[in-house]
């Protein structure tokens, strides 16, 4: 029984792990950011951040309005009030658009 329920945690954690990165993608396309732009910066902040980060950022990302530009859109994210996000946000979009990893 208590295998049963570890394994039931554990499943449960992935799955919002998963639902967080597919909402952050939807977002980041939602507020102007490229499909392929907002792949790259999922896949760099999934790295980054730990699974309540990704979260919460997903969570902030549903209160954004469409960006002018994808350097708006960015900026937008930059807003939230999660030092660890601030900062993984910055190193994804500028590892995405330069190609330069870490």
């Amino acid at each position: 029984m208590r295998t049963l329920c570890l394994a039931a945690a554990i499943l449960s954690a992935a799955a919002c792990a998963t639902a967080a990165r597919a909402t952050l993608q939807d977002r980041f396309e939602a507020i102007g950011l490229s499909p392929r732009m907002a792949s790259c910066m999922v896949d760099d902040l999934d790295e980054r951040l730990s699974d309540e980060d990704l979260r919460d950022l997903a969570r902030y990302t549903v209160g954004l309005s469409r960006a002018d530009t994808p350097l708006q859109a960015i900026d937008s994210l930059l807003e939230i009030e999660n030092p660890r996000a601030v900062a993984a946000i910055g190193r994804s979009a500028f590892a995405c658009v330069t190609g330069f990893n870490r």
